[in-house]
């Protein structure tokens, strides 16, 4: 019997050592591959949110850096994604190729830690963070390092599919939407607002909705009904209590409709493009818990998923779903029957875009793929610098930003304008370019040329601690990954990432340009030919 028992425990210990080899070997691959995967690491989102598209400052070192080349990203980024099968007809979009015990998570290095202290606060291991984190020596680690957290909470998130991708966007599903009427129509509180919009102008409940909408291309049908759902102030003229100074809901956040509105599509597309575009596959509640997000839902489903855990614990996620549901089917019908068709079409190129700059100029990439309008949009913009720019300051440069292709401004704000390519003058359909940190700006309804001035680089339109400019790209309102399945490719020049901020740019026959804190042409710059 001794005998036996021996026998079983060596076979057993074989087969671990076995199992340990082939998971290491992947992790080695997996850190070898190229950039081209659609998925990126983000990190995790903040009780305060960051400032839009602010030029971070250059992580301080520990030590040596030992962070992979730019061009390479982290091994959980590099896998190719499969496609998610939700309930028909609900359009499948691509979701995170992610084990299905794996809830990840995303974070940096802080100052005054180590990896192994990280490890050991998440209870993780120390070798599978490394791994997935891109790390090759675990005790050399720069201080603002991304990190991926491997969670395994042995618990997911309700499977039921909510509503398709396309409600979640401010896209093709919203032409015919008219949000003043609807809104007048059911008479609740939100009817009755009015207040100085952040443009200075009188705005009523309807408009704030609206241009909280158009800022994060989030549906307003989802803004609509996670207030109905956590307050009813769409129906309820006279909602009490909590209601009346929380209209989404968000009691641990701060009251007020617009900080209401402005977090819930934050968190909206922190749970959308973390799941489509990062793997993100970890849903924090408000105890601190995590569960992973159930394998097979689509990104719609899993940003309304992370808005609602945010008031929640696990036990309750069930209930507030039922309830947004409900709400959802009573103001609008059945979610399926507005089904627009994948956001992301298999196979989707951009059209011919040149350097938004003037021919005969150097410019540098200072900053890779990061959010389009906060961290946790989709990582579509990147950052660019003149170099007539003055070093430090927030001084308007004296070189112009142009059209990178012919289209008409849409959207003109302080500091920002959406161009429209496809000429219909509307933001919701086809490829739109967004400028951001500009002055001298052309007004709505320009039409421009090519090459036509769009503005000068400034901090204009947000915060931003130096001059430059903040340029990215939207596809049918979806903010389009700017190192993802469709690059952003400006004179042959195609962009890829890694964490947020860091990645480059490639083209065939010259140097990778590196997304540095540099003025040195052989790293980031970018010369326009004439």
């Amino acid at each position: 019997m001794k005998t036996t028992q021996r026998a079983w425990f060596g076979a057993g210990i074989l087969l671990v050592v076995l199992a340990l080899a082939i998971v290491l070997g992947r992790f080695v691959l997996s850190s070898d591959q190229a950039p081209a995967g659609p998925a990126q690491p983000a990190p995790v989102a903040s009780a305060a949110i960051p400032t839009a598209t602010a030029t971070p400052a250059l992580p301080t070192a520990t030590a040596t850096a030992t962070r992979p080349p730019a061009s390479r990203r982290p091994a959980v980024a590099t896998a190719t994604p499969t496609v998610a099968l939700p309930a028909e007809p609900v359009a499948p979009t691509p979701g995170p190729t992610v084990a299905p015990d794996l809830a990840l998570e995303y974070s940096t290095l802080k100052p005054n830690e180590y990896l192994g202290y990280v490890a050991q606060r998440y209870g993780v291991s120390l070798d599978e963070l490394a791994a997935l984190s891109g790390i090759e020596n675990p005790d050399v680690v720069p201080i603002g390092q991304g990190l991926v957290i491997p969670h395994r909470p042995g618990r997911n998130t309700p499977d039921q599919i909510l509503l398709p991708d396309s409600e979640l966007v401010y896209g093709l599903g919203y032409i015919d939407f008219d949000l003043d009427a609807f809104v007048a129509e059911q008479g609740g509180r939100l009817a009755q607002v009015s207040m100085t919009g952040l443009d200075g102008e009188q705005w009523s409940g309807a408009d704030a909705v609206e241009r909280v909408a158009m800022r994060y291309s989030v549906g307003p049908r989802v803004l609509l009904a996670l207030m109905e759902a956590g307050s009813g102030w769409v129906t309820d003229p006279d909602p009490q209590g909590l209601a009346a100074d929380y209209p989404l809901g968000h009691t641990n956040g701060g009251p007020g409709l617009l900080p209401q509105l402005e977090w819930a599509a934050n968190t909206l597309n922190h749970g959308f493009y973390g799941w489509q575009d990062r793997g993100e596959t970890a849903l924090r509640f408000e105890d601190g818990t995590l569960a992973r997000g159930a394998p097979g839902l689509n990104p719609g489903t899993v940003a309304v998923q992370r808005a609602l855990a945010a008031d929640a614990v696990y036990d309750q996620l069930p209930d507030r779903l039922a309830a947004f549901d409900a709400a959802y089917r009573k103001l609008f019908g059945d979610p399926a029957g507005l089904d627009a068709g994948p956001v992301l079409p298999a196979g989707l190129e951009q059209p011919l875009l040149h350097l938004p700059w003037k021919p005969g100029e150097w410019w540098h990439l200072t900053g890779g793929p990061h959010g389009g309008w906060f961290p946790s949009s989709g990582w579509a913009a990147l950052d660019f610098v003149p170099e007539t720019a003055q070093i430090g300051n927030c001084v308007p440069a004296p070189s112009w930003a142009v059209a990178a292709a012919p289209g008409v401004v849409v959207r003109s704000t302080p500091g920002e304008i959406l161009l429209d390519l496809d000429g219909d003058g509307d933001m919701r359909t086809g490829w739109v370019l967004q400028y951001l940190h500009i002055v001298d700006q052309p007004e709505v309804g320009a039409v421009l040329d090519q090459d036509d001035p769009v503005g000068r680089p400034s901090c204009e339109g947000g915060a931003a601690e130096t001059t430059h400019l903040h340029f990215a790209r939207r596809y049918n309102g979806l903010w389009v990954d700017a190192g993802g399945p469709a690059p952003m490719v400006l004179d042959g020049w195609t962009a890829y990432g890694g964490f947020e901020y860091e990645g480059g740019m490639t083209q065939p026959g010259q140097p990778d340009r590196l997304a540095e804190h540099s003025r040195d042409r052989a790293v980031n710059g970018l010369f326009r030919e004439e």
